[in-house]
């Protein structure tokens, strides 16, 4: 699913969903609590304090919650000990954008 306005990845439950081939709606509250989390990880992972409109509507930030959330989701039964390469490489691009 898009975000029509900015034409791009949605940050959403449906999303997630459609992304990890998940039928029904057991999951639904869990899935938007991995989204919420995510999106306080990556922004904090970014820069410090209260995250900027620009950052929470850039392309890399979405798609590294959007991974985030699918990987937290795919791998909840099991010790995870490190982010994904592809999370931390976004993280790493959006610092050099947005770190003041």
């Amino acid at each position: 699913m898009t975000d029509t306005i900015n034409n791009q990845p949605e940050i959403s439950v449906d999303t997630i969903k459609n992304a990890l081939r998940i039928d029904g709606n057991e999951d639904d509250v869990l899935i938007q609590g991995y989204i919420d989390t995510a999106k306080d990880y990556v922004a904090n992972a970014v820069k410090d304090g209260q995250p900027e409109e620009d950052l929470i509507n850039n392309r890399k930030f979405n798609l590294a919650v959007i991974l985030l959330v699918q990987f937290w989701y795919s791998n909840r039964t099991t010790d995870i000990k490190k982010t994904p390469y592809q999370v931390r490489s976004l993280i790493q691009q959006l610092r050099g954008k947005f770190w003041q």
